[in-house]
């Protein structure tokens, strides 16, 4: 049995829905791991200098 209009219509707004929400999701995923990212570059950035500094003996 076919779907009547209106359940055509329902099916249809639930999708656009969906799928902004899902946009939105992603959108604050990659957010997420942009930050994430930046962070591990900065603590990284920083291990490098220590160990620089270390070896050469500018702090023990």
């Amino acid at each position: 049995m076919p779907l009547p209009a209106l359940g055509w219509i329902i099916l249809g707004i639930g999708g656009i829905a969906g799928a902004g929400w899902v946009a939105h999701e992603t959108g604050d995923a990659m957010d997420s791991a942009t930050r994430l990212t930046k962070a591990a570059t900065v603590a990284g950035g920083l291990y490098v200098s220590y160990q620089v500094l270390k070896t050469t003996g500018a702090i023990k």
